[in-house]
């Protein structure tokens, strides 16, 4: 009997959410877009899904209301999260440079309050890492402050660079710095080196 091929979108060896969460990072570091909506979606987001991962059930996350464990920044989240999803009415868009998937004709996200428009592809991808429970893998570096997609827990920099860089500036670093090279010179005035 042939064997089934799977039916995700992931790989098994690869990172849950890579592919929608590279494309998002991606999408966000765009100079010549206003990602401005996305970004308060996706940080929203965030914030509610941070708070749900802890209380993952329903019975936990009632409990967890009724003692006061959650903020109000988890409601405030949550009710600008849903009014804005509610609030989208799709429009097809005519876009010369060719998406993701090859398409000319895109269907864009229209908040009819305050004219906000995302492409529908964005949305799609942050829905994406919400269901795949990734959506805290995307992050700001802490350098150079782009997004990036976090392939580890405790990523905070988008590059090898970035991170040197960023511990290259604290006061430890200057310290050992500073006494590796007063050793070094020493040596090398001395000539006692090979």
């Amino acid at each position: 009997m042939p064997k089934k091929q799977s039916q995700s979108l992931e790989s098994k060896r690869g990172f849950v959410g890579r592919k929608p969460g590279e494309a998002l990072a991606k999408w966000l570091n765009q100079p010549d877009l206003n990602p401005k909506a996305a970004e308060e979606l996706l940080m929203n987001a965030q914030v509610v899904y941070r708070w749900t991962a802890e209380y993952p059930t329903l019975h936990s996350l009632n409990a967890a209301r009724k003692q006061q464990k959650l903020p109000p920044a988890f409601w405030d989240s949550y009710q600008e999260l849903n009014d804005a999803l509610a609030n989208f009415a799709f429009a097809p868009q005519i876009d010369l440079h060719q998406l993701e998937d090859g398409k000319r004709v895109n269907w864009t996200l229209i908040a009819e309050n305050n004219r906000i428009t995302i492409p529908t592809v964005q949305v799609r991808w942050l829905v994406q890492l919400i269901e795949q429970g990734a959506i805290l893998k995307i992050r700001r570096c802490k350098q150079c402050t782009s997004w990036f997609f976090a392939h580890f827990s405790h990523q905070e920099f988008c590059k090898t660079s970035c991170r040197i860089k960023h511990f290259a500036g604290s006061e430890e670093f200057k310290e050992k710095r500073c006494k590796y090279m007063r050793k070094y010179y020493k040596l090398q005035k001395t000539k006692n080196v090979k």
